[in-house]
């Protein structure tokens, strides 16, 4: 357990990846590592925040992102677990609720964070200045920084 999950309840949830959108999110949480001080230390706390700022925010603001986001190649993919805070897989309920029930938007669990984590992606791609690493092995761990 992480210093972010310290204290909350936590489920192992699966998601379901596709190969494409796992290594945009890879490369991602590699860019945020260098381009945010106070970022996430872990891949983990990358896809919790991504899914929590996109359940923050309004049905109207989540369909105008995914309008947006590129598209991605179907094919096959995979199921990943995750210790997920409770509080924000209802969270994400309640966002895929308001979602269907306002704009007729119906998604699963995957679905909305398969449109999260594009989001995300586009963020820390905006913050790289338009490029992202490439999706290679994940650190452990948030690098040391040295003065």
């Amino acid at each position: 357990m992480n210093e972010s999950s310290a204290g909350l309840e936590m489920i192992r949830t699966g998601i379901y990846w596709q190969r494409e959108v796992y290594d945009l999110a890879r490369s991602a949480y590699v860019a945020d590592l260098d381009a945010t001080p106070a970022g996430p230390a872990f891949f983990v706390d990358w896809l919790r925040c991504a899914l929590d700022e996109h359940a923050a925010r309004t049905p109207e603001a989540r369909a105008d992102r995914a309008a947006n986001l590129p598209e991605v190649t179907a094919g096959c993919g995979f199921n990943q677990m995750y210790p997920l805070p409770a509080g924000l897989l209802e969270q994400v309920k309640e966002a895929i609720t308001e979602d269907r029930k306002q704009l007729g938007r119906a998604s699963s669990r995957s679905a909305f964070a398969r449109e999260a984590v594009l989001v995300a992606v586009e963020a820390a791609r905006r913050r790289r200045g338009g490029t992202l690493p490439p999706p290679n092995q994940l650190p452990n761990r948030r690098p040391r920084r040295y003065p």
